[in-house]
């Protein structure tokens, strides 16, 4: 037979096992709305993060097509000087350009390969091939080679009436495009 403190015995139990149980229940939601918030977080960067790439490639891709629309009429201006053997007004177009942000580096090379005209004066008599082994100058149209991941180098061929009398080669540096 049970007597009453058997009865009050129990009844403790029972309630301080249902308040454990409601405490362990709490700190489970709590654990587990952290760990949503933090996913939720995590997942948000993501795929800001991807967003920004997207936008980064997408802006690069543009100034590639603005940079390959500049440089036909570019090359013109520069034939039309180089017919004349004008080469201090070809020097004069690329110290304008160098000054505005991007171009880093313009080049008129020979035909033979051998730099005419250059922004970095160093570069003027050698041979292209000797500093960038890497970009060919037999191209019939503007080709960009990648240097870094924001910068490349474009060739640009200047042709004459039947033959190419020249080639300019230019470094730009890519601008970030802004952050969100």
């Amino acid at each position: 037979m049970k007597n009453s403190n058997d009865f009050m015995d129990d009844s403790r139990n029972s309630s301080s096992l249902w308040k454990k149980f409601q405490i362990g229940a709490v700190l489970a939601l709590f654990i587990a709305l952290g760990g949503g918030i933090l996913l939720v977080r995590y997942q948000g960067a993501e795929q800001l993060r991807r967003q920004s790439e997207g936008a980064r490639s997408s802006a690069l891709a543009l100034q590639r097509q603005d940079i390959r629309l500049f440089t036909l009429p570019f090359a013109w201006a520069v034939r039309k000087e180089l017919i004349k053997e004008n080469y201090e007004q070809i020097d004069e177009y690329f110290g304008q350009l160098v000054a505005k942000q991007g171009f880093d580096l313009i080049m008129l090379v020979s035909p033979s390969g051998v730099i005419k005209v250059s922004t970095d004066r160093k570069l003027q008599g050698h041979f292209f091939l000797f500093s960038y082994p890497q970009i060919s100058l037999n191209v019939t149209q503007t080709v960009s080679y990648s240097l870094r991941s924001d910068q490349s180098m474009f060739v640009v061929p200047i042709m004459g009436l039947n033959e190419k009398i020249g080639t300019i080669a230019f470094a730009y540096t890519y601008r970030a495009p802004a952050q969100p």
